[in-house]
């Protein structure tokens, strides 16, 4: 009922005060960013750009002969920056995952082993950063990336926590995004923004609190696509409280408040 009540009532909100999905302002310097995800062994033809991400799920089985195959196929690609996180299909990526299941002997054959990887120019990023430094017809641009494979529980897969709602004492997002980032490069969803309601509330409001430029993941199929998340509408964000489950009621009243507020 709360979640019902919620969204009529950002819908109202959001009518009342004329928000529209706008661009943001386009820079004197612009740098073309290619996103990709779950290519599951498969090699599409890519558009040319700066740089090149890709938000995991390279492979279908976590093999290394997949992982590597594609690791051929994106050094081929001609972009100056290539950026890789792991999917939790990429179950060879993940050590943890390799030692509590050796029957899957992920890990086991020589040459073929997840340090044998031949990674080339492709930066990967496990929980980590890296900077870079585009070159455009108006300068350099700096930007600061911050790449993670985790996910929600779901199946017996790689890189993978426990599921919660957004206030869970155990967050594994709370503040892991450096300052400054400018690009986050996730496998999976926020909650809300194109996650057909299998993203992580948790996430949500990590981004909320390091507020990237950017957000690139994966991993729900059928929500491909670009959304906008509105870090300083009100509405929005109690809404997204309410879809989380944070004291649903409570934003509930926030949101009427809002609504009579914006009709004054």
């Amino acid at each position: 009922l709360p979640r019902w009540i919620a969204k009529k009532l950002h819908s109202i909100a959001t009518t009342d005060n004329h928000t529209t999905t706008q661009q943001p302002p386009r820079s004197s310097n612009p740098i073309t960013i290619v996103c990709i995800s779950d290519t599951h062994t498969t090699q599409p033809a890519l558009p040319p750009g700066d740089i090149l991400l890709h938000a995991g799920d390279l492979s279908q089985y976590g093999l290394f002969d997949e992982i590597q195959a594609q690791l051929i196929w994106l050094n081929a690609q001609p972009h100056r920056h290539k950026l890789v996180v792991a999917g939790n299909h990429d179950l060879l990526l993940d050590s943890a995952f390799v030692a509590s299941h050796p029957d899957r002997e992920l890990d086991r054959l020589p040459g073929k082993r997840r340090a044998d990887l031949d990674w080339g120019a492709v930066t990967y990023l496990d929980n980590s950063t890296v900077d870079i430094a585009c070159h455009t017809g108006g300068g350099e641009r700096l930007l600061r990336i911050y790449g993670s494979p985790w996910t929600p529980q779901c199946g017996n897969f790689a890189f993978q926590y426990p599921a919660a709602d957004a206030d869970d004492k155990t967050d594994p997002w709370k503040n892991t995004i450096p300052p400054s980032t400018s690009i986050l490069l996730t496998h999976g969803p926020p909650l809300h923004h194109l996650d057909e309601r299998k993203g992580c509330p948790r996430l949500l409001k990590e981004i909320r609190r390091a507020r990237p430029q950017l957000v690139v993941f994966g991993h729900i199929h059928g929500a491909r696509g670009e959304d906008v998340l509105r870090l300083d509408d009100d509405a929005e964000v109690r809404y997204e409280d309410v879809v989380a489950g944070t004291r649903p009621w409570r934003n509930v009243g926030a949101l009427v408040l809002l609504v009579v507020w914006g009709r004054l």
